[in-house]
């Protein structure tokens, strides 16, 4: 038996006149969904809110370009977190803010686990109810790769303390500008054609192997992090999981993907791996196409693995 509830870490901030905690919408967003034109039009008629904490390890003007890149249907506001009352029920506004999903799993022997899902959901708001309910559409959501002691910030402290700790201290592998503007930029494509895909969906384009074979391959370096699936620590993978791959690959940090991809332009395929909890994702974004031209879901893995590469050709 598996009970789930969600947590919506980011919306638990008064708002309008209203708590945001009383939010309601289909909180999840994992499921295949296609919707109408007056739900895109509205979307279009916003300005989108992208919080985030400024000054947190990068310039601002570096991670605002590459968003700014990506997300192309409706003009970007960038503001911290703590400015959320201004837009939360303002229908002027859409915003990407993080959010988490914590499952609880009981096997039948009364054993039971948790896991915790972050995500980035772009959220646009429905309508205020007389009894200060706050509705909201969610319109995508962004799995985030966290360290081990972000994942646990929901076990320690009260949930306004755990919102402003994940903004100010906590720590995602795929919180970057190039991997933002990879993200950002598919969801402008999968909502321009009006459509969500499932978020456990995997994808291989009919073109892989020909766009693999003409473009380099290039990995951020992280996926080199071996991870103790207990407790979070990190070492070197002592294996090249790309050993195998046959087409040409670069290991790169994150200053120098932003080389790459922003300021000489010249990159366009993307290697991406999400750890979120004990699910994998493995995904190659194409962003001349704003597109992912390849993504592997595997649940119950902790680590990124040569035969995770070999699907990829």
């Amino acid at each position: 038996m598996t009970k789930s509830f969600i947590l919506l870490l980011a919306v638990v901030i008064a708002l309008a006149g209203c708590s945001a905690n009383k939010s309601s919408r289909a909180p999840y967003m994992m499921g295949k969904e296609t919707f109408n034109d007056k739900i895109i039009d509205q979307l279009k008629s916003t300005k989108t809110v992208f919080f985030y904490q400024k000054d947190k390890g990068m310039p601002n003007d570096t991670l605002e370009q590459a968003i700014q890149e990506g997300w192309t249907l409706t003009p970007v506001v960038f503001d911290e977190l703590s400015n959320f009352s201004k837009y939360g029920g303002n229908p002027a506004y859409s915003y990407f803010v993080i959010e988490g999903v914590k499952t609880t799993v009981t096997r039948s022997n009364g054993f039971s686990y948790s896991t915790i899902h972050y995500y980035l959901a772009l959220n646009l708001f429905k309508e205020v109810t007389k009894k200060g309910k706050l509705i909201t559409e969610g319109l995508c959501r962004i799995e985030l790769f966290p360290n081990f002691e972000t994942m646990m910030m929901p076990g320690k402290g009260k949930k306004d303390d755990v919102i402003e700790n994940l903004y100010t201290k906590g720590l995602f592998y795929n919180w970057s500008p190039v991997l933002l503007k990879a993200n950002l930029g598919e969801a402008s494509t999968n909502l321009s054609n009006k459509t969500r895909p499932w978020l456990f969906q995997n994808i291989k384009d009919d073109n892989l192997g020909q766009l693999l074979s003409k473009d380099t391959l290039y990995v951020p370096k992280r996926v080199l992090i071996q991870f103790n699936g207990w407790n979070g620590k990190e070492k070197e993978k002592e294996k090249n999981p790309f050993a195998n791959y046959r087409f040409k690959y670069k290991f790169c940090t994150d200053a120098e993907l932003f080389q790459i991809f922003e300021v000489e332009k010249r990159g366009r395929l993307l290697f991406e791996y999400v750890k979120s909890s004990s699910d994998k994702f493995v995904t190659v974004h194409d962003l001349k196409q704003k597109k992912a031209i390849y993504r592997q879901y595997v649940p119950i893995s902790y680590n990124l693995k040569g035969k995770d590469i070999s699907g990829i050709r």
